[in-house]
This record gives structure tokens, C-alpha cells and sequence, in this order.
């Protein structure tokens, strides 16, 4: 976006600028100190009039985000932003709000999700539902990082916080612990009647707790920053829950400051005793909240510096993607009557090594769809913004393919909230590169999971032949009479259900059900224009050319609007049973 097309202009004054997510404004009017405002708002000057606040990540040291990018020609700064959200201080006495391009509401259900969690939880017996406005905004967010934390902390007050025992010498006029004989003898030699005692005593103030502690603090900052935005009484009794779990850390003499996070970043849940692992969720949490705060609060006069808080939503999209994929496979997983994708697993960022004894040398994609040794599937998300097209940059394409000639895969996948959904071929090899995106205008959470479900069909369909039937009769319905879904694992019998070797019971069978018992239109076949003759001639028709004791037919039932139709599913199998291919005729009538 150029300097002179931004996307809003303001006057420069004490209050809140708004600014999209990836956009641009201009502020007229500022005054001469704006470099030394924006320093004391922890930016750091990048070149000369140039000034960046970048969002380190937690558990990477070497990784970090550009969150604000201001430049100032004389008295007019312009202010640009990438992919993070929130509240960012720009000065001491102004702060920049950084809008999503999707709503506020669905990034709240991303977060609830990421956690573990959705709408519909307690919180100690209190809906969640109750805590919210209608329309959910930036506060609510901080409302999900808390609930987390103390549902974290609460495990570890059940299991134990993590302490060191270390032994301190001192002379003391009541001996406890254990006397050292020899030195107090010195000591009464030297004149003094102290015992020289060695104590032991439990250290409490750890990555792991300094880290709870950082994160409960900076909590209640936003809390404290934000009461006004809160109405219901249960917002506080949250926040004086975490103001208390972070008295009781104090009271265990565990403290907390920005000087330790380099600390912070190296601890890992790795570093604890396994027995420890309790910790999980609240370290999860902690590391969310400490990820998101930019720079330290200052103080000008009596007016405190806004607390930053930001979400990266590249960060953010990627987790609830693994979320989403997770969640709509485990479905497609459930309508599988024969159990052949139960071993079908979504693994989030595989490390892949290509060469041995070279551990630095690593590949990671993002999301990977696997059946034991084998991957079925390899994709990439990318919070792009709308009209962007992820196959066309170089860089994360030529990622992509070497992710998937390492992990010898013919299925691709970029995962994107507002691209345009597109499959594509390559040439060489004949695999499948398609950007998976909601259809239509905008990004929904239902659009997302539908446009995930549709590519691991897609993915696994090959495979799996099957799942075809199996989705269209969850979509539709079984159209055979005397028999249900749950017969659907009898799939492949030779004498089964789906057997059609006497078919004109079997087309009976098929129009039965669908005018005695499926169809809004007719109470039975002698209803039909020609009592159902015509569709089971077209049945049998089809039936005929195909050998019954390699091939299966799943009558379903269609009803779109008023229209009422059967299509047959033929599914081939192999002689252990094994479906080996589906094929389709369809859009019979009912006559």
C-alpha cells in the first residue's frame, strides 16, 4: 500500500486509533517529541524516522513478528500493521487498535477451541454464554486466556507447585535444622553463643512458576485496563480469582519480569519430570499470554502506559486449523462402517530430517494427514488476505512440494480464510496441489470446517472408495427396505443386504422404501404414476450390467427441495471383501 493511499487518516490527539488487520493510516499533526513518544512506548527506532514494535515468539528465540511499522515524514506519521490483532500502545497517551479481518466472534470461538473448550462450558457453574455481549469484541478473548489459566493452576494445587530444596548455613540463637558442631565451636571460641545451624529450605521460584506469575500479573493489567467494558459480576469474581493465585505465588516468594523471559523462552514442558506434566495447561496458557504482551508498561506523569495485548492470527489460524482437521476427520472417521481409516491419524507439524545424524537439518509442515507410516496428505496454512493466491508465491509453494517429495505424497493442501478454493495438477508428476478456502462471501467457522471435510473426502476417496457411499447416506438416506445403517457394515457380503443377485426383490426392496417410507409425496408405490414399474426396470437395467458376486449396490434416497430421486452406488470389491471402486448411477424418478 503506498504512503499516499492509506486506508484512514486522523489528526494526531490523546486516544485510540483503529486500524485494519494488514493496513495502513496516516496521523496529521504530530508533534515534534512523537520519536521520543514512541521510544517510551517501547518501539524501537529500526533508521532514521523508521520505528518497529515487533511481538517476540515464546518459544522461539529466533523467531519474531513485525506487529507496527511507523515512519515519520515532519509532522505526519504513517502507520502500518501486519497479521497481529489487539490493543498496541503508541504512545504514552495514545494506543492503536488493530482490527481482525474476520470477526471478532469467530476468533473468540478459535481461541475457545484452541483450548479445549466451547461455548456451551461452565465456568464453576456459571454459563459461559452469561459472560459475554452479543457482540463479542477484544475483552472476551482475555476472558477465555484467564478461565484457562485458573483451570491450569487449579491442577497444580492438586498435584503439588514445583519446588527446590536447598541448604542454607546461618548462626542462629535458637539451633534448628541440623548444628554444625565443628563451627559452632569456632563460634563459642570466637565469642559467640550462636549455633551454626544448617537449614533446609524450599525454593519455590522457578522458570515454571516465575512464568505463571508473569502471566497472572499481566492479566490482571488487561483486566484492570478494561473493567469498564465488563458487566457481569462473574468477569470479577474470575479476575479476583487470578489476582489471588497470584498472591499465593508471591507469598511462595516466586517473582516475575520482563528481564527473565529470555528464560522463560527456553523452558520447555520437556524440562520437567514427567510426573509433572500436570503443568501443561497452565504453561500452555502462560506462554499464549506472555507471547502477546509487546514491550513494559512506562509511566508519563500519572497516566500509565496501555498494556499491549496481540494475537498473532497466523499463529492463531494455524492452531485451529490442526483443530478443525482433527475434528472433521474423526467425523469422516465415524461414518465409516468398515473401519478401514481407523488408524487414520492428523499430525500437527511433522518433523522431517532428510538427512540421517543431521538433526539441524529439518523440514515442518504445518499439518499432515497420516495412516501409520504412510502420509496421505500434507498442507500448509496460510492467513492470507482475500484474493491472495498462496500457490503463486514461490517460496511457500516450493515448500510445500519438498514437503511432500519427502514425505511421498501426491495430496497437497493450503489452507487459507479467504482465498478463492481452487484444485490444481501438476503437469510432471499428476499430483493434487488444491487451496482449500470457504466458499462464498467471507470467512465462517462453518465455511471453514465444511471446505476442510470436502478435502479430506477428496484426499482419502482414492483409498478409501467406500466413503463415498458412506457420506452420501449421512447426507441422504439409505433407500433399502428392511435395512438401516447400521447393515452398512455388511457392506461386501456376497448374501448381504447390498446383494443383488435376485434383483427383482432387490428393486422391490428399493421402491418400497422409497414410497412407503422416505417420500413426502406418496403414501406408497401404488401411488406411483406407474406403481413403481418404470423405476425398478431402470434399477434392474443397471443391476444387469454388472457381475453380484464382485459388486455390492447401495440404494440412496435424494430429496432436494421437491424433487425426489434414487441413485445407486456400485461398489466393487475384491475377494477379500476389500472395496476396490465406487461407481455412481443416479437421478432416477419415482414412477
Amino acid at each position: 500500500m503506498s504512503v499516499s493511499d492509506p486506508d484512514a487518516s486522523y489528526t494526531y490527539q490523546p486516544g485510540t486509533f483503529s486500524v485494519q488487520e494488514h493496513g495502513e493510516i496516516r496521523i496529521d499533526g504530530c508533534p515534534a517529541s512523537i520519536g521520543d513518544q514512541l521510544k517510551r512506548a517501547s518501539f524501537d527506532q529500526e533508521s532514521a524516522n523508521v520505528f518497529v514494535k515487533t511481538q517476540e515468539s515464546i518459544d522461539d528465540r529466533e523467531k519474531e513478528h513485525s506487529v507496527v511499522r511507523v515512519r515519520i515524514e515532519g509532522s505526519v506519521m504513517h502507520v502500518s500493521v501486519r497479521d497481529n490483532v489487539g490493543i498496541v500502545s503508541l504512545t504514552p497517551r495514545s494506543k492503536l487498535r488493530i482490527e481482525p479481518k474476520i470477526e471478532w466472534d469467530y476468533i473468540f470461538d478459535m481461541l475457545l477451541a484452541v483450548h479445549g473448550r466451547k461455548r456451551s462450558v461452565d465456568y464453576h457453574g456459571v454459563p459461559l454464554d452469561e459472560f459475554q455481549s452479543e457482540n463479542v469484541d477484544l475483552e472476551d478473548v482475555f476472558l477465555i486466556l484467564a478461565i484457562n489459566y485458573l483451570n491450569g493452576i487449579e491442577n497444580i494445587h492438586r498435584n503439588g507447585f514445583i519446588r527446590r530444596l536447598e541448604t542454607r548455613r546461618a548462626d542462629l540463637d535458637k539451633p534448628r535444622g541440623v548444628i554444625d558442631i565443628e563451627q559452632s565451636l569456632v563460634n563459642q571460641a570466637e565469642g559467640s553463643a550462636k549455633q551454626h545451624c544448617l537449614l533446609k529450605e524450599v525454593n519455590y521460584d522457578n522458570p515454571a512458576n516465575s512464568l505463571l506469575h508473569y502471566a497472572g500479573t499481566h492479566l490482571l493489567r488487561l483486566f484492570r485496563q478494561y473493567e469498564d467494558k465488563y458487566d457481569h459480576q462473574a468477569y470479577y469474581h474470575i479476575f479476583s480469582q487470578v489476582h489471588q493465585e497470584v498472591r499465593h505465588l508471591e507469598q511462595l516468594d516466586v517473582s516475575s519480569n520482563r528481564r527473565r523471559i529470555p528464560e522463560y523462552r527456553r523452558f520447555s514442558l520437556n524440562d520437567l519430570p514427567k510426573q509433572r506434566h500436570y503443568y501443561r495447561q497452565a504453561i500452555e496458557v502462560a506462554k499464549a499470554v506472555v507471547a502477546s504482551s509487546l514491550g513494559s508498561p512506562a509511566m508519563e506523569g500519572d497516566r500509565e502506559l496501555v498494556v499491549d495485548y496481540v494475537l498473532n492470527m497466523e499463529s492463531l489460524f494455524e492452531q485451529y486449523s490442526q483443530v478443525a482437521i482433527e475434528d472433521e476427520l474423526e467425523a469422516l472417521k465415524t461414518l465409516d462402517h468398515l473401519d478401514y481409516t481407523g488408524d487414520v491419524s492428523a499430525v500437527r507439524s511433522p518433523t522431517l530430517q532428510p538427512f540421517e545424524k543431521e538433526s539441524q537439518v529439518y523440514h515442518q509442515p504445518d499439518h499432515a494427514i497420516e495412516e501409520g507410516d504412510r502420509t496421505l496428505a500434507v498442507l500448509d496454512s496460510k492467513y492470507y488476505a482475500e484474493g491472495k493466491d498462496p500457490v503463486k508465491s514461490g517460496g511457500s509453494r516450493s515448500r510445500l512440494f519438498s514437503y511432500a517429495y519427502l514425505l511421498e505424497t501426491d495430496q497437497m493442501g493450503f489452507l487459507t480464510p479467504l482465498g478463492e478454493p481452487r484444485s490444481r495438477l501438476v503437469a510432471q508428476t499428476g499430483a493434487e496441489l488444491e487451496v482449500v478456502s470457504p466458499t462464498g462471501d467471507g470467512f465462517t467457522l462453518e465455511g471453514y470446517h465444511a471446505c476442510i471435510r470436502d478435502y479430506l473426502h477428496n484426499a482419502l476417496i482414492d483409498d478409501y472408495p467406500a466413503l463415498e457411499v458412506f457420506r452420501a447416506i449421512d447426507n441422504h438416506a439409505l433407500c433399502l427396505d428392511q435395512h438401516d445403517v447400521s447393515d452398512l457394515d455388511r457392506l461386501t457380503d456376497t448374501v448381504g443386504p447390498f446383494d443383488f443377485s435376485n434383483v427383482q426383490e432387490f428393486s422391490l426392496r428399493v421402491v418400497n422404501a422409497a414410497a412407503d417410507t422416505l417420500s413426502n409425496r406418496h403414501q406408497s408405490r401404488f401411488d406411483l404414476e406407474q406403481q413403481g414399474k418404470w423405476t425398478r426396470r431402470q434399477i434392474e437395467t443397471q443391476c444387469a450390467k454388472r457381475p453380484a458376486e464382485t459388486t455390492s449396490c447401495v440404494p440412496v434416497f435424494r430429496r432436494e427441495g421437491r424433487l425426489e430421486r434414487i441413485d445407486l452406488y456400485f461398489v466393487t470389491h475384491d475377494e477379500n471383501g476389500t472395496p476396490t471402486e465406487v461407481t455412481l448411477e443416479d437421478d432416477f424418478r419415482l414412477l
